[in-house]
């Protein structure tokens, strides 16, 4: 198979405004060798850099473009010369096409304006954004990280994705490197994505959602349900596992977060990797508000067989 050589363009003039400067990492996975350039859109794109790139990657080098624009004469893709925020990044090193179907379920998500493939099962998801500021894109991204299950690493605005048209040569052989387009060319806003909840717009410290009481009965059936399911394991579907556990418990057993983590915390700890706190209360708080399991549905009779939906 050989390089695309429109492919690279089409992302490159779809991606970014025509002014915009950005940077280029080349890198070598065997070696560890890297190399960086920095220019306007009119020298990444021109033919002479194209050609350049593609001898690189002909080497072994794996192309990669930041994700935003970088600052006018900057010489350096560091995070204090990036300059506007051209897109919301997420990095899913691990089932891919169960964050796409997530990612469509979620009402208060715009579709990705790119999904780039960079190996099998692999991608990274892109907003096409302006009106971002450097902080509230990475907010975002970090808070969509931690209740989606990519990359909380890949965060910064100053991140960088892989080039499509490329090979990826972290692998051999090197898979192409492919990217989806959604239909027209819409450029969303920090209002097309869920804001961060305010203290304000919490539930009241005595919420039963957050903050529930069970007796002792109720709380050992939950255990007794949750000693039942698998462990949850990276890259064969554990997040979708994990987000059931969670939808079992804050909306089938009506449990509060607190009482919630003390039921996960043995069956966490075989998980393979285990999750942080942070990252359960996360997807506690995704299965709380976007699980379909009624509120308090297995109060009432015996706790279910851990393949019911």
């Amino acid at each position: 198979m050989a390089i695309d050589l429109e492919a690279p363009l089409r992302f490159l003039h779809t991606a970014f405004r025509s002014d915009d400067w950005i940077a280029i990492l080349l890198k070598s996975h065997d070696t560890g060798g890297s190399a960086q350039r920095v220019g306007p859109m009119s020298l990444i794109a021109s033919p002479r850099f194209q050609a350049w790139l593609r001898a690189e990657n002909a080497r072994r080098f794996s192309v990669f473009v930041s994700v935003n624009a970088i600052r006018p004469q900057r010489k350096a893709r560091t995070r204090d010369a990036i300059g506007d925020i051209r897109h919301v990044f997420l990095d899913a090193d691990r089932d891919g096409p169960l964050l796409l179907a997530t990612i469509q379920a979620r009402r208060d998500l715009p579709p990705p304006s790119f999904v780039i493939h960079s190996s099998p099962n692999r991608l990274h998801v892109l907003w096409r954004v302006a009106g971002f500021t450097k902080e509230e894109v990475e907010a975002l991204q970090k808070r969509l990280a931690a209740e989606l299950g990519t990359d909380k690493t890949a965060t910064s605005c100053a991140q960088v994705t892989r080039m499509p048209g490329f090979f990826n040569h972290k692998y051999r052989p090197g898979p192409m490197v492919g990217v989806g387009y959604a239909p027209g060319r819409s450029v969303f806003s920090p209002r097309d994505f869920p804001l961060q909840q305010t203290a304000s717009a919490l539930p009241p410290p005595d919420s039963t959602n957050h903050r529930s009481s069970h007796s002792s009965d109720v709380l050992d059936r939950a255990r007794r349900y949750i000693a039942t399911i698998p462990p949850a394991v990276a890259g064969n579907h554990g997040d979708t596992a994990t987000f059931r556990v969670c939808c079992r418990l804050v909306r089938g057993f009506a449990l509060g977060d607190d009482e919630a983590l003390d039921v996960l915390a043995s069956w966490n700890s075989a998980c393979l990797p285990p999750w942080s706190e942070e990252e359960l209360r996360a997807k506690l708080a995704g299965a709380r508000r976007y699980g379909r399991e009624p509120l308090g549905g297995l109060l009432g009779g015996p706790a279910p067989h851990p393949s019911a939906g």
